[in-house]
């Protein structure tokens, strides 16, 4: 097994090389659903790592990233509740104290920026949009903030409730971006997603490498599995479904809509794995 601790050491064509070393064990060992959050998870930090100039996309694509690993949790998007309990599975993983020194030390000036911004704060968006002069949210915001101070005084025994904190602005900021709160490269939130995408640039490789040296803590069921990991129930179902739409295909002649549909089924049988299927289908079409 390859091994490094060092977080600014872990690039992603390193965690790559450091998957690939284990990745025929795992799917021996029957992990297949670590194996594909594993892939999914490398692809978008990867794809992320390339945006340098653009703190949007990154943290877009990092996020993207921590959902894949996160993944299998829940069918619905990640609460706080969710995500806490993810983040405490991962720190008590975290026996060398990695994130601390690597994210939460070398990052303290973002992580408290991001604690400090209001506009990343969830209960200042519950008081305007209750369209109430709440003050409360004041309170716990300055609440919120000296906690941070305390537990980044403290070290990296509060590494969890560091991160709980940090994550409840980063979740609020990921809402922001893909349910179109923000305006692309917009000055106005400029300092959160640059924060927010310098943050998780550190922290996802480091997820990743605890990944790959504890599958068995990741192995939860795949959100959307790909049909190699299909059911037979869920195949048949799929290939039942397929022979519906060729004969709808074929009775609807030869008009543009027939046209279209035929083109939809062709692109999918390229996909499937089961040629005497594919072929069966095509036949039909013609």
């Amino acid at each position: 097994m390859m091994a490094k601790s060092d977080g600014q050491s872990l690039s992603v064509e390193f965690l790559r090389i450091k998957y690939e070393s284990v990745e025929s064990e795992w799917r021996e060992r029957g992990k297949l659903n670590a194996s594909v959050k594993m892939g999914r998870a490398l692809s978008w930090t990867e794809r992320a790592s390339g945006e340098t100039a653009d703190p949007d996309a990154a943290f877009t694509f990092y996020w993207i990233a921590f959902e894949s690993v996160y993944s299998g949790r829940s069918t619905r998007p990640a609460t706080k509740e969710m995500i806490n309990t993810f983040l405490g599975d991962v720190v008590a993983l975290d026996r060398r104290n990695v994130i601390y020194s690597e994210v939460i030390a070398k990052e303290s000036k973002a992580i408290l920026s991001l604690v400090a911004n209001p506009y990343v704060f969830e209960p200042f968006w519950d008081g305007y949009y209750r369209y109430a002069r709440r003050s409360d949210w004041r309170t716990e915001l300055m609440s919120s903030v000296n906690k941070t101070i305390g537990y980044l005084d403290v070290g990296a025994s509060e590494t969890l409730n560091t991160l709980r904190i940090l994550f409840e602005r980063l979740r609020v900021l990921r809402n922001q971006l893909v349910h179109g709160g923000a305006t692309w490269n917009d000055a106005v939130n400029r300092p959160q997603v640059e924060d927010g995408a310098r943050v998780m640039s550190r922290l996802m490789p480091i997820l990743l490498n605890l990944m790959i040296d504890n599958p068995d803590s990741f192995d939860a069921k795949v959100h959307s599995p790909p049909p190699t990991m299909d059911p037979d129930w869920i195949t048949y179902e799929a290939q039942m479904h397929m022979r519906r739409l060729a004969r709808m295909a074929v009775r609807m002649g030869q008009n543009h809509h027939a046209a279209a549909l035929r083109d939809a089924i062709y692109r999918e049988l390229k996909n499937s794995e089961d040629h005497h299927f594919a072929d069966s289908i095509r036949d039909l079409l013609t």
